[in-house]
């Protein structure tokens, strides 16, 4: 009987494991921070690198581009550049209503300078120096057959194809977790850029 149970606890170990695997870039708050004190953000990831920016001990809404090998720290972004705070003082958002993404975001893209400022399921606000257009903005679906992909569907023939990938803005020295496609159908073009959840 023994060896059957033991069988058993690590097949339920090894089936938990994917579940476990943490998904970036996602939104975290700063948690076990005295009020008194900040969340270093440091340079590289390691205790001993230099400051370059903190969190407050009550800050939320701080997106984690991605962790280092240890799993230990997370890379977000401090100014115009990116740097590394300890992911054991960082607690992840609970997704909401079990939307692949946070309702609120939004993906930019420079060269022309463009923004798009996104609400699922309500609008999507795009501004260029061309102006600013509404748009009805359905639900971010995900990719049936790839994790990571997503589309959110426009107005107007219009959708953004949004890929859990690196991305540079070119312009600075941060860091996002999401490229973005951005497609319009009825007079064919293609813009693309990064996104970024934090509100």
């Amino acid at each position: 009987m023994r060896p059957y149970l033991g069988a058993a606890l690590l097949w339920l170990a090894c089936a938990a494991l994917p579940g476990a695997a943490q998904e970036f870039p996602a939104l975290y708050s700063v948690a076990g921070v005295a009020a008194d004190d900040v969340l270093n953000i440091r340079s590289a990831p390691s205790a001993s690198a230099e400051i370059i920016g903190t969190l407050a001990p009550d800050q939320a809404g701080v997106e984690v581009v991605a962790a280092d090998g240890s799993g230990k720290w997370g890379l977000v972004n401090s100014g115009e550049r990116s740097g590394w705070a300890a992911l054991r003082y960082l607690t992840r958002a609970a997704a909401e209503d079990g939307l692949a993404l946070p309702r609120r975001f939004s993906c930019f893209g420079t060269e022309p300078f463009w923004i798009l400022n996104i609400t699922q399921e309500d609008a999507a606000v795009y501004a260029s120096h061309g102006g600013h257009t509404r748009l009805d903005a359905g639900r971010v679906l995900t990719s049936r057959n790839h994790g990571g992909h997503y589309l959110l569907p426009l107005e107007g023939g219009t959708a953004a194809v949004i890929r859990r990938s690196a991305c540079s803005d070119g312009m600075s020295g941060r860091s996002f977790g999401l490229s973005v496609d951005l497609l319009q159908l009825d007079a064919p073009a293609l813009q693309s850029g990064c996104c970024s959840l934090a509100p």
